[in-house]
């Protein structure tokens, strides 16, 4: 379920001014008076932090210019392709703003995710001001405040001190893991909620009240100079950014570990459990007797991801542990022993723990029979 969002504008920072003097005859032709006055960029924000372009909302990038200069904003998606470029001619001095409305150079809109802003100005000497604080700013964990959760309704609530992303996984002691419900996504900085069902991925457990529960909360800050683009009906279309224009945002290490992550990839694999050969009951359960082979698969969307990385099986039998083999592959067959278990339904869980943190999870149920 998509957590409900407060959108907060965020504050205004102090740029760090990166300033390249222009080898060529404008350069050598400077004034004093250029040399004296470069081109300056302060006083940086963005308001709102987040838009839904299905609500036709617009972002609008602020700052200040501490001399005349042309002035422009490059909107940059997570693989540094500039999206949209907004050219705001020469300005004098002062207060000036950029609106963006979602939507790329085409006016397709963009897809949801986070994109920074680079403000870039110069003067009639050549000399540049380019603002860009993703190299030097996000990537660090983050704690979240005031984490809350009620039993009774499944309500999950916290306030994040910035802006970041946020995974939130629902398990049962250390392992297993059995459900996650925010997967990375990007909030901005504030109170936020979501409302579980107390379920686990499967729909099959009720977790709200179970002794061993353990609900997870992970956060890192994204750059500074970031918005975030979601809708709520209207379907991107924009292409992505084409050629990258810029690094990545993570240019250098981050001090948490998903931050090194392309944003793409980060994410939750998917993962299948198989019985191959059973039979099924009436209600399409796999009917289990003696020793039967288990079949864990990662969808192929993710098995090269998850094997580059190298990953791990674990199987959980009625959430309690079964078996792990820490070299994990897919396809991966484990044979069951199911002779000691009660006749009647039980739960096989497998969980897939890549070594770069991310998993997947998948728990089936399945009927034993009277054994002979």
């Amino acid at each position: 379920m998509r957590p409900r969002l407060a959108l907060a504008a965020g504050p205004l920072l102090a740029a760090v001014l990166s300033l390249q003097g222009c080898a060529g005859p404008a350069a050598r032709r400077r004034t004093a008076a250029a040399d004296a006055s470069p081109p300056a960029i302060v006083e940086v924000g963005v308001a709102p932090k987040a838009i839904d372009v299905s609500r036709q909302e617009q972002a609008a990038f602020h700052f200040t210019l501490v001399h005349p200069a042309a002035a422009r904003v490059d909107v940059v998606d997570d693989a540094g392709g500039v999206v949209r470029r907004l050219g705001l001619g020469w300005r004098t001095a002062g207060r000036q703003v950029a609106q963006w409305d979602g939507r790329a150079a085409d006016h397709a809109p963009v897809p949801d995710g986070v994109y920074r802003y680079v403000i870039i100005a110069e003067d009639r000497s050549g000399h540049r001001a380019v603002y860009d604080p993703s190299m030097e700013t996000g990537g660090e964990e983050l704690s979240a405040w005031a984490f809350q959760h009620d039993p009774n309704t499944g309500r999950l609530q916290w306030v994040m001190p910035k802006a970041g992303y946020v995974r939130l996984r629902i398990g049962v002691g250390r392992f297993p893991l059995l459900r996650t419900l925010l997967d990375w996504e990007p909030m901005e900085a504030g109170a936020h909620a979501v409302e579980w069902d107390g379920k686990d991925a499967s729909g099959l457990i009720d977790l709200r009240r179970h002794p061993g529960l353990a609900i997870t909360l992970s956060a890192f800050a994204m750059p500074d100079n970031t918005v975030i683009v979601r809708h709520s009906a209207q379907r991107a279309t924009a292409e992505p950014g084409g050629d990258a224009a810029y690094p990545p945002a993570f240019r250098q290490p981050a001090a948490y570990l998903h931050a090194r992550h392309r944003r793409a990839a980060c994410r939750e694999a998917g993962v299948g459990g198989a019985f191959p050969g059973a039979r099924r009951d009436p209600n399409g359960l796999p009917l289990l007797n003696g020793i039967v082979p288990v079949r864990v698969t990662v969808e192929a969307s993710d098995a090269r991801r998850m094997t580059d990385e190298r990953f791990e099986v674990s199987l959980f039998e009625d959430l309690t542990f079964l078996f792990e083999e820490e070299d994990g592959a897919t396809p991966f067959t484990y044979l069951w022993d199911t002779s000691h278990l009660t006749p009647g339904r039980h739960l096989l869980t497998v969980n897939v723990l890549g070594y770069a943190d991310h998993m997947g999870v998948r728990t089936v149920p399945v009927m034993v029979e009277f054994a002979g």
